[in-house]
């Protein structure tokens, strides 16, 4: 387990690097708006189930998919690698994200309408996705047992959510000082976020590219 624990760990961790999602919630609670705040962060759940799913799905099948296609089972970790070295040579020059400032949005239809947002922003999140995906592939393709392989799920899951759901365990303890302590936080991620990523999906598509050959 402890060798999967230390594939999943960087990617995981990658993946919380998502300043836009960050944005919104902090945005949201700065205007005490928490329900808001709450329904974006299920609209990521969901997304995290779907990529769940999807993932478990593409290790149980990879391999009969690249010898379907006449290749070696390994073509599939090198398809992987390449793309998350191109992955993560765009990342290094793509313009840090923009804040966004969001409106209020209170009651049961602005609910929804939060629920239906953070969804978009976390399935459209592609660094994030990618990088949760190869993790939960990873996790799937180990000869681990399953209650490990799904404690290791919702170790990547949450860093997954994590820029959604810090905001909102923050604001739970201290509501007054939330914006303060995160507004530092969601700086720093939004100049420097980008680089952790863009590493480790370079350092990352570089060894299953190695692995693969």
């Amino acid at each position: 387990m402890l060798e999967v624990f230390a594939k999943v760990l960087p990617l995981a961790i990658a993946s919380a690097a998502s300043p836009v999602i960050l944005g919104v919630a902090i945005a949201l609670l700065s205007k005490k708006n928490f329900g808001g705040a709450a329904a974006f962060l299920l609209g990521g759940v969901l997304v995290a189930i779907i990529l769940a799913a999807a993932g478990a799905t593409i290790a149980a099948g990879d391999d009969k998919a690249a010898e379907s296609l006449g290749y070696p089972p390994s073509a599939f970790d090198v398809a992987v690698g390449a793309l998350l070295l191109l992955f993560g040579i765009n990342v290094f020059f793509e313009k840090p994200s923009e804040k966004r400032n969001m409106p209020d949005g209170k009651g049961g239809r602005h609910m929804a309408k939060w629920l239906a947002i953070g969804f978009i922003a976390n399935i459209t999140n592609f660094d994030a996705v990618l990088l949760n995906v190869t993790a939960v592939r990873e996790i799937f393709n180990s000869g681990i047992a399953t209650a490990p392989k799904l404690e290791l799920l919702a170790f990547a899951d949450f860093f997954f959510l994590l820029p959604a759901l810090l905001p909102v365990a923050v604001y739970v303890i201290a509501p007054s000082a939330a914006q303060r302590m995160l507004s530092p936080v969601g700086d720093a991620m939004n100049r420097y976020g980008r680089y952790v990523v863009g590493v480790i999906f370079i350092a990352f598509g570089a060894y299953m590219i190695m692995n693969g050959i």
